[in-house]
């Protein structure tokens, strides 16, 4: 047996070394992320609107989604890198502190805030035309990003609401702007906060030695008062974060609570950020989103347009992405700065 052995081993050896190889490729991750073309979801399937059941719509609603792999291994890293429909960045300083996970959350929270954003926009623009839709939001500052070095990272979530810290001399403050004007004497102060479950907790937040600050981002959003908002509205689960779908979600909301049917049998898609001003904002993904559109085969396709000398406008990008893969963009690929621009657009279309 150990003659047999012996004489086995260096064979052994051989193919265990591109065996490791081979897993290393397949299992290691690295600190790049992948865009690569994803598909399209009617807005329908994420946002019910419990009001005029009986409208018909001719047309479709969609935003646009990719394939975003955070973290890929060598494998996807090789597989991307020959792909034309790809593309490879290394991961920013602030997503590299992160999991994968933390990622995701951070994501679904865009995502959420994002949809209560187009509610908010839709049904403001639907009440000047439709005195029974009336809409009501509260303000609240939600806990958005998290530092290494923030006091209790693991109880704190992203998405808990901040409600207030108790500062020097006993003054209590509750907005984000008065935070820094109130903890300026200790090193520790008491922080309140409300979390996915309603429950309110406290918790001592330590200043940084290096960086004398405590390692938590706040961020203000408008949501949604359901006790005084009318018609009603349902979301659905979807493994689809980011924020770049509110600008759709905004113009599929506003169809549903208007009388008349403002796609006109158009497939329409599209993709833009949505403030709480209307405004139109940019997203990632530009090449990938175009392909994916292109594929699906849409009519129509609302991408943002803010600023024709920036190199980076969402709308001039895409005007090289089609030069690049041999698309014509006339008809189909238009830019706009607002939601009130794609009603624009789509009140001059002609049955």
């Amino acid at each position: 047996m150990n003659e047999l052995t012996n004489k086995a081993w260096p064979t052994v050896r051989l193919l265990l070394i591109p065996y490791l190889a081979f897993l290393f490729l397949l299992f290691f991750p690295i600190d790049y992320e992948i865009d690569a073309p994803g598909g399209i979801t009617e807005v329908s399937q994420t946002i019910d609107i419990v009001y005029n059941e009986d409208k018909v719509i001719e047309g479709s609603i969609s935003t646009t989604y990719i394939m975003a792999i955070a973290r890929p291994t060598w494998f996807m890293f090789i597989a991307g890198y020959f792909s034309p429909y790809t593309t490879i960045t290394k991961m920013s300083t602030t997503n590299i502190a992160y999991t994968n996970e933390e990622l995701r959350q951070i994501s679904y929270l865009d995502k959420e805030t994002s949809v209560e954003a187009s509610i908010i926009v839709a049904y403001q623009a639907a009440a000047v035309v439709n005195p029974e839709v009336t809409i009501g939001y509260v303000t609240k500052t939600l806990v958005f990003g998290k530092a290494e070095y923030l006091s209790h990272y693991d109880e704190i979530e992203f998405g808990d609401e901040f409600v207030s810290v108790l500062g020097d001399d006993g003054v209590l403050a509750t907005s984000i702007g008065d935070i820094a004007a109130v903890t300026v004497d200790a090193d520790a102060y008491d922080f309140t906060f409300i979390d996915a479950l309603g429950a309110t907790y406290t918790l001592t937040l330590e200043k940084d030695a290096a960086t004398a600050k405590f390692g938590i981002t706040l961020k203000q959003y408008h949501l949604v008062d359901r006790e005084i908002t009318y018609p009603l509205y349902e979301n659905a689960d979807s493994n689809i974060g980011g924020p770049s779908g509110g600008l759709l979600s905004t113009i599929f909301v506003y169809n549903q609570l208007v009388t008349e049917d403002i796609t006109h049998g158009l497939k329409i898609a599209g993709t833009g950020t949505i403030s709480y001003d209307g405004a139109a904002g940019y997203i990632g993904g530009v090449k990938q989103k175009i392909l994916t559109a292109y594929f699906a085969g849409v009519d129509v396709f609302f991408i943002p347009y803010l600023d024709p000398a920036y190199v980076y406008d969402n709308y001039v990008e895409a005007l090289r992405v089609c030069e690049e893969v041999g698309i014509d963009p006339s008809g189909w690929l238009v830019g706009v700065s607002s939601f009130q621009d794609v009603i624009d657009w789509l009140a001059a279309v002609e049955d």
